[in-house]
């Protein structure tokens, strides 16, 4: 009789286990899924100050395979690897195409944290074309090294254009000449160019101008307004100036930077054409640069990327107030910026606590870089 009783109870006992497995199956599908709490991306600083004298540049190669943000992951991949794990400053980002350009911001701060490395400071600018219709970014960066290379310092050179890229780079040879350097002092040089017609060729010629430079082209705008070509360089003084901190070389847009200490700053923007909009700009510029206890009266170089020729001339008349050498300023009209309100996007570089010396040049006695 009992083994009847314990025979009978045990599919009452399975289904009952059954039921209540089922029960609990079905509340843990009704129950929400707790929300994932992803941490905040790392915030980029807006102004770093590095050694001069370890300054070195280095450029991104096109890259034909991937959507955009593929090809910024792997440019970002290429100059972490290539800096062996320096402190990179700066980066100057250049996308074109439709993609996100506000997804480099996510992924320097990404990566640079994952390798825990130094987070730069940085500048995005849509373009018209990097110069490869595959092509989505090139990446510009400074990077502060281990060793010396540039004992006496460096000199920066504002945008000098021309109708052609044969004629501005050219005349930024002849800038060259004027500051006692010699093209292959030339670091880095990048051109606006109003349209890429042949990148090969005109990479070839900005190569032959400065053989020791690393070499950016990039076209500001898909349709040219004009066809105004703008080139700017950086140059290693082969020999002294005589001045300390910064000076400005006589009919020149050059400025020699001998301080020990030189300062980079990400993109500031300016959001309106008015000339209360290009003060709010470089105001919010000047309160950036208190962590480095300079100011923006310390440019010698500021370059303005424009979507407005309004907002270009209010920056242009705002300059004065707070004292900024008008030598210094280069604007080149770009297709887009990281804000869609934006109108100017705006960077510096500076030497902190130096009064501009005038009519400086450099020492001849020493022989040019690639001659000794």
């Amino acid at each position: 009789m009992r083994r009847w009783l314990l025979g009978s109870a045990a599919p009452a006992l399975i289904l009952a286990t059954f039921c209540l497995a089922m029960f609990g199956a079905h509340k843990k599908n009704d129950e929400e899924p707790k929300p994932q709490v992803l941490p905040l991306p790392k915030e980029l600083p807006m102004a770093l100050a590095a050694d001069t004298q370890r300054l070195t540049f280095q450029n991104t190669p096109l890259l034909e395979k991937g959507r955009l943000s593929v090809q910024i992951k792997d440019s970002l991949a290429y100059m972490i690897r290539e800096t062996h794990g320096e402190s990179v400053v700066k980066l100057r980002a250049f996308v074109s195409g439709a993609g996100d350009s506000r997804r480099v911001k996510e992924l320097v701060g990404e990566m640079f944290s994952d390798k825990k490395l130094q987070l730069p400071v940085l500048t995005i600018v849509q373009v018209g074309s990097v110069g490869d219709d595959a092509a989505g970014i090139v990446i510009e960066g400074v990077v502060s090294g281990k060793k010396v290379e540039n004992p006496n310092g460096l000199a920066f050179f504002a945008g000098e254009s021309g109708a052609s890229l044969e004629e501005a780079i050219a005349k930024l040879e002849g800038s060259v000449r004027a500051a006692s350097l010699d093209a292959r002092d030339v670091l880095r040089s990048t051109c606006f160019t109003a349209r890429i017609t042949d990148y090969q060729s005109m990479r070839n010629a900005m190569v032959t101008a400065f053989p020791n430079a690393a070499i950016n082209l990039v076209q500001g705008l898909r349709e040219p307004i004009d066809s105004e070509n703008t080139c700017e360089a950086v140059a290693r003084l082969h020999g002294p100036v005589q001045v300390l901190g910064r000076a400005h070389a006589t009919d020149s847009r050059v400025f020699f930077v001998t301080s020990p200490q030189i300062v980079f700053t990400g993109m500031q923007l300016s959001f309106g054409t008015f000339l209360d909009d290009a003060n709010s700009a470089l105001a919010r510029l000047q309160h950036d640069l208190e962590t480095v206890h300079a100011r923006i009266s310390d440019a010698v170089m500021l370059n303005a990327f424009s979507l407005s020729p309004a907002a270009t001339s209010a920056l242009r008349k705002t300059m004065p107030k707070f004292d900024v050498p008008a030598e210094t300023l280069t604007v080149e009209p770009v297709e887009g910026l990281p804000s869609l309100d934006a109108a100017l996007g705006m960077e510096a570089i500076l030497v902190p606590g130096h009064p501009v010396s005038r009519e400086a040049r450099v020492e001849t006695d020493a022989q040019p870089a690639g001659s000794r």
